[in-house]
């Protein structure tokens, strides 16, 4: 009797053993998975970061280039005035 006993107390103990070395495994997978999906959500978010920062220097591009022409358009209408004569 002795001796079932002793194997059903290791049979036990590696049944307890083996379960939590496969729980231990199966949350480092999930961790791994989790870091993955974590990482991949980051780069999507940092791409499209990327992309509004790249549309607000292009607009900022433009707001430059009306600032000039509206300078320059100035500059027109005072020489036009200049060349007609009304100023000098």
């Amino acid at each position: 009797m002795s001796e079932t006993l002793l194997g059903y107390v290791i049979s036990g103990v590696f049944a307890i053993i083996g379960s939590y070395v496969a729980n231990v495994a199966l949350t480092i997978r999930k961790n791994r998975e989790q870091a993955i999906e974590d990482a991949q959500r980051e780069q999507w978010q940092q791409d499209q970061f990327d992309a509004i920062n790249h549309k607000l220097d292009i607009h900022n591009g433009y707001a430059e280039k009306f600032g000039d022409i509206s300078r320059s358009m100035v500059a027109i209408q005072k020489d036009i005035e200049y060349l007609k004569g009304g100023k000098k």
